[in-house]
């Protein structure tokens, strides 16, 4: 459900964590869950006298809201509840969920995120909470990467709001940023990864840290998806369960590798050597270790136990940092010879001008701009100048060429060296 395409306003999101955390561990079937109203609209900061119509509004509303969850062979969308019902007199309402619910809210045994739901009511930013549940999943792991895409369809974002990436930025990253690090017990950083010059995935990094204790007693001790029940899987192990291939992330006696392995190294050690078996094991990539057999299981077993991930770990960052070294280097030296192209065709154009001015000349301006130009050349040469050697006709004209964009094209010139002094900066 965390997963899913859906949006809801901030309150609407609240209304479905409550009604979520009074779900008892054995429910086989959804009950009519009751609120009491006045609590609610003081958990919702509803203070004027017409929060009940408010409140009625905001569940008409929640009645016909989705959510789309993908699996691996359908697609289903479906509403969040089948009724709300208020009793007259009695201060409650009373809401179901849609049956359909049932596989992602009742006895579930495998994967699955926990929260503490004092940790996310008090949060003002609907998309706050939705960051807090997609990183929360992963908080052990300490990292998660969304394509831009996938993560804008996660928070509901549609395809015509915050079209530039810098609002995108700053009213739903950084928004959800501070507010998850002054009010819950994860914060996070976050890196823009990009291809060319267009940020196409975001690289969340997340961090455990303390919260407050200070909460409304409406909602003191209550649990989102009943975390401490003993009956339910560790999230952590299911999400490292996901690095498998698929056709191994059922078999048990993998999974027991892994859960053991787990409690007696820790996250990153069978990650990493996880990431190693899958590359290296002839059983996922045929051909890959000839040396080696094709039983994944006693492999990923050997890679756990000697930590063979480690030294590879290292290697493909070694590689990664070679690689990155070498673009910068080819980037580089392709600027500089861009710089160089781009020299020589302004040197061209320069030249071009220069010997378009003269032509234009009449002979008096010509001969000055000649006797100047014989004076700027080395006395040598100047000596054969006046002896009207050919070699002397070649070197004057050259020099007429300089005199003439000194003295009239001296700006671009000028530009032309500022530019390419400014980009070597660069």
């Amino acid at each position: 459900m965390v997963e899913a395409a859906y949006k809801l306003s901030i309150n609407q999101q609240k209304v479905v964590l409550l009604l979520a955390s009074s779900i008892k561990p054995g429910d086989e079937n959804f009950q009519p869950y009751q609120i009491n109203i006045k609590d609610f609209a003081n958990l919702l900061g509803l203070k004027n006298k017409n929060f009940y119509n408010e409140i009625s509004h905001l569940t008409k509303d929640l009645l016909s809201r989705t959510l789309s969850i993908t699996t691996e062979d359908s697609l289903l969308q479906i509403n969040w509840l089948s009724s709300v019902q208020y009793f007259k007199g009695s201060g409650v309402i009373e809401l179901c969920f849609d049956p359909k619910m049932k596989p992602y809210l009742l006895q579930m045994k495998e994967r699955f995120t926990t929260y503490r739901l004092k940790e996310v009511i008090q949060l003002k930013s609907s998309f706050s909470i939705r960051i807090y549940e997609l990183l929360k999943q992963y908080e052990k792991i300490g990292e998660r990467i969304f394509l831009l895409e996938a993560l804008r369809q996660h928070l509901g974002i549609g395809s015509e709001e915050y079209l530039l990436y810098g609002d995108f930025k700053r009213r739903v990253l950084l928004a959800s940023q501070t507010e998850l690090a002054a009010k819950t017990n994860i914060s996070f950083d976050f890196e823009e990864i990009k291809e060319g010059r267009k940020v196409t995935k975001i690289r969340f990094v997340i961090h455990a840290q303390a919260s407050e204790e200070s909460f409304d007693p409406v909602v003191q001790g209550a649990l989102f998806q009943l975390a401490e029940h003993g009956n339910l899987a560790n999230p952590e192990l299911e999400i490292i369960l996901a690095e498998l291939p698929k056709e191994y992330q059922k078999q048990k006696s993998i999974r027991k590798l892994v859960a053991d392995a787990l409690a007696q190294y820790g996250t990153e050690h069978v990650i990493r050597n996880i990431r190693y078996a899958n590359d290296n094991s002839n059983a996922t990539n045929p051909g890959s270790n000839v040396a080696k057999g094709a039983n994944y299981r006693n492999y990923l077993s050997k890679t756990l136990k000697n930590d063979f991930g480690l030294a590879y770990q290292e290697d493909q960052e070694a590689l990664k940092a070679k690689e990155e070294a070498a673009r910068a280097k080819a980037k580089a030296e392709m600027l500089l010879k861009r710089q160089e192209e781009d020299r020589i065709e302004k040197e061209k154009s320069l030249l071009a001008k220069a010997q378009e001015f003269i032509q234009k000349l009449d002979p008096d301006e010509q001969r000055e701009v000649e006797a100047a130009a014989i004076l700027s050349l080395p006395p040598e040469m100047q000596k054969m100048a006046l002896e009207s050697r050919i070699t002397a006709k070649i070197a004057i004209r050259r020099a007429m060429e300089r005199v003439v964009i000194e003295r009239y094209f001296k700006d671009e010139s000028l530009n032309q060296n500022s530019a390419q002094s400014s980009s070597g900066e660069e």
